[in-house]
């Protein structure tokens, strides 16, 4: 019997296992300006704010925060930080990290930004959230993600959503290692 290579064994297996998920991510390019260090700067050991826009499963607002913001923290790679929507003193004001559920209308990934309101659609249904890491109303990072069959917000599925979009607001360097080609 073959044996497949070790590189095609895992690319199969992740395919496999891809094909069994229910949520996926999508993350723009990093802004410019952004940085590792100044994401250290902003969240190095002490809170960044979160902003919860919206609410797919028709929760209270703080019940809400507490089955999303779980799974969002030690997401940021090389840098300890409390996501938190109630930041204590040591979060830096110009900082946040805004996630929109189901947004009611075209909106720009950096518009997130702003400190407006984000009109947002009624519970119910497939998940679309859009995300930034904004600074001074500005988004560094961005991206989107989508959840086509949620069970609520102990879906496992909805936990990997949440924890997906936190890791790809906070990129690494290390990502640019895997890329082979200039669209990645």
């Amino acid at each position: 019997m073959r044996m497949l290579p070790p590189l095609a064994a895992l690319v199969l297996g992740a395919s496999t296992l891809a094909a069994c998920s229910n949520e996926r991510v999508v993350a723009s390019e990093p802004a410019p300006a952004y940085t590792r260090s100044e994401v250290a700067y902003a969240a190095g050991n002490r809170d960044l704010r979160v902003v919860l826009h919206g609410d797919p499963f028709g929760l209270p607002p703080e019940r809400f925060a507490e089955k999303v913001l779980p799974h969002m923290q030690n997401r940021v790679m090389g840098v300890k930080t409390t996501l938190t929507t109630t930041p204590n003193d040591t979060a830096r004001r110009d900082y946040k990290v805004v996630l929109a559920f189901n947004v009611a209308e075209n909106t720009l990934n950096s518009e997130l930004c702003t400190n407006g309101p984000i009109p947002t659609s009624p519970p119910g249904g497939a998940i679309v959230v859009q995300g930034a890491f904004c600074r001074s109303g500005a988004a560094l990072t961005s991206a989107t993600g989508w959840l086509d069959r949620p069970q609520g917000p102990d879906d496992p599925d909805f936990r990997s959503l949440i924890s997906d979009m936190t890791f790809s607001l906070f990129p690494s360097p290390r990502a640019e290692l895997f890329c082979n080609g200039s669209d990645c």
